[in-house]
């Protein structure tokens, strides 16, 4: 690892949100595919506070994130299943410009 990647900045908010998502999306009964995922990380995301560190390895950063986890867990917990509601309801693949592409290929 380069020094750089070393010092390039890490949102905790986003590590814990990413930890938290399988089991959102398995609570929710959300179906798993890339996109959903992506979207439902967007979603909760644009709703949360950044915190971010310059450092995502070793021990300060696993330090870090554990204090994060405690006081921000039910937020990010919280946002998650918003935006995983909004995606399972409305899921990107049934958008319009997606039944245009499957109308143009059959």
């Amino acid at each position: 690892m380069t020094n750089n990647e070393k010092e390039r900045p890490c949102n905790l908010v986003k590590e814990i949100a990413i930890d938290l998502l399988p089991s959102v999306i398995q609570r929710l009964e959300i179906e798993d595919t890339a996109e959903n995922r992506e979207d439902i990380l967007a979603l909760a995301l644009n709703k949360l506070p950044t915190k971010y560190i310059t450092s995502c390895c070793g021990k300060m950063y696993a330090q870090m994130i554990d204090n994060y986890r405690v006081q921000y867990e039910t937020d990010v917990l919280s946002s998650l299943t918003r935006a995983g509601m909004t995606v399972k309801n409305k899921p990107r693949r049934g958008t319009i410009s997606s039944e245009r592409a499957e109308d143009k290929q059959g």
